[in-house]
């Protein structure tokens, strides 16, 4: 009579297609304010032109496509593979196309975020430490793709490649932080000593640094499940949460400042020019323009609103404070 052969150890569901289904859960609650997030921008009038409504439309199809192949996967677990547990050592497709579809969605929104930089600041200095970051990053999901589409075994792909995903999402989490530092510094920067103006930026700036923290411990929770927990789907479920995270924020960035400017639109505060020397005094562009102007001053908004003020009027009032909240709200 043969011995009785010892039973394969077989993954738990909890802490594997449990993870998943959270995932999943927190995917779609996700998208659903993600699509209200879009309709409101692309029905409400804004100075950002159609390439960035172009751009939402994209984001949110992306959206979708991690959801779906999200829903996929759990599909392959529960319902294809039902009956047989040892399913969920090995990746299905599905999951190497969630991983593509999410690493575009991040890469797509990161360029936002640097072009949004990029246009605060004049200038291409700050992308040089900005950029690299997430350029690997996707360097190195893509290569886990490749990886996991060439040997499906995660037991595997734990064993040889971890490290690939600690590079990958602590990267990801320094390139949130790094994105959030550039423009605290820039709104900072941006402050012109009006009440209504400077509470704006303050806004903004907590706004900003709240959606770091937040994006980024998840890139750092994912990093540490994976350590801690290396044999389950806990990592993986925060990496496929954190695509759709960063699509959220920005969205939600995008309308708060539009929002914030109409809910203190009816504001009207009168300000002396005499004031103006303090706060356009750095500007090397608006000092050039008043010595063209030889019987007035210029000062530019939104867009190309300006506000011509007569010389002998440099003790009157004018509504300068509104026009200056709206340039800021708009920058960004």
């Amino acid at each position: 009579m043969l011995p009785p052969t010892l039973p394969t150890a077989l993954p738990p569901l909890d802490n594997t297609l449990g993870a998943i289904v959270i995932a999943a859960i927190m995917i779609a609650v996700l998208y659903g304010i993600t699509s209200v997030q879009a309709y409101i921008y692309l029905h409400r009038p804004s100075s950002d032109g159609r390439a960035m409504k172009n751009i939402v439309l994209v984001l949110w199809l992306l959206h979708t496509l991690v959801l779906a192949f999200v829903s996929q996967t759990i599909y392959y677990y529960s319902v294809t593979s039902f009956m047989n547990p040892l399913a969920l050592k090995l990746c299905p497709w599905s999951f190497a196309a969630n991983m593509v579809a999410g690493e575009v969605l991040e890469s797509t929104v990161t360029f936002v975020f640097a072009y949004k930089i990029y246009k605060l600041s004049g200038s291409l200095k700050p992308l040089i430490f900005i950029m690299p970051p997430p350029v690997i990053c996707s360097v190195g999901a893509f290569a886990i793709v490749g990886l996991v589409l060439k040997n499906p075994s995660f037991d595997e792909f734990e064993d040889r490649y971890a490290w690939l995903w600690y590079a990958s999402f602590g990267l990801q989490a320094f390139s949130d932080c790094t994105i959030t530092a550039a423009l605290v510094v820039l709104l900072i920067k941006r402050r012109t000593g009006f009440k209504r103006t400077d509470s704006i930026i303050h806004t903004l700036t907590v706004y900003c640094i709240n959606t770091c923290a937040l994006t980024s411990a998840v890139s750092l929770a994912s990093v540490i499940t994976n350590a801690v927990m290396p044999r389950n789907f806990i990592h993986i479920a925060f990496a496929q949460v954190l695509p759709t995270l960063m699509c959220n924020s920005l969205l939600a960035l995008l309308n708060s400042r539009d929002t914030l400017y109409e809910a203190r639109g009816g504001q009207v505060v009168s300000v002396h020019l005499s004031r103006l020397r303090g706060a356009f005094g750095k500007s090397a562009a608006l000092d050039g323009a008043r010595a063209r102007k030889a019987h007035g001053v210029e000062l530019v908004g939104k867009g190309q609103d300006i506000l011509n003020v007569s010389q002998h009027a440099t003790e009157s009032s004018v509504d300068l404070e509104p026009v200056l909240a709206e340039g800021i709200a708009l920058a960004v």
